[in-house]
């Protein structure tokens, strides 16, 4: 398990903070766990062509 530190602007920490106190998650860690996975699984293959692009567009100019 890796760690990471962030910062939430103070109305989705409380949005956030509802969503735990309503009992859909028990703690901070697991509501941004699963927002995460969630978001990565809906937008791997807008991910994925955004970093090709990046690539390609980087090979072509890099030089310049």
């Amino acid at each position: 398990m890796s760690e990471v530190k962030t910062s939430l602007p103070s109305g989705l920490a409380k949005r956030a903070q509802e969503q735990i106190q309503a009992g859909w998650f028990p703690d901070i860690n697991s509501l941004v766990v699963e927002a995460l996975r969630r978001y990565l699984e809906t937008h791997r293959d807008e991910l994925m062509e955004r970093f090709i692009r990046e690539d390609v567009e980087w090979g072509l100019h890099r030089d310049e």
